[in-house]
């Protein structure tokens, strides 16, 4: 099973899309936290949203959203 093809699985568990609400989450705190960083800081709070991205990327958000939209 490659990485895709385990995310896709994932997708269907309602606990992933409670895993992915919280990085969506922690991606918005960044962003907050961004807003307030100090010049030597913003680097390294931008990478961590840049990674927070591309894991809501891997993790198809808007679908997980969709099909659990209770959440």
């Amino acid at each position: 099973m490659n990485l895709q093809e385990a995310l896709e699985t994932l997708g269907h568990h309602e606990s992933f899309a409670v895993l992915a609400k919280e990085i969506v989450k922690m991606r918005e705190d960044s962003i907050q936290e961004l807003h307030s960083a100090d010049i030597d800081k913003l680097s390294q709070v931008s990478g961590k949203i840049l990674a927070y991205d591309e894991i809501i990327s891997l993790c198809d958000w808007d679908s997980l959203r969709r099909r659990f939209s209770e959440m």
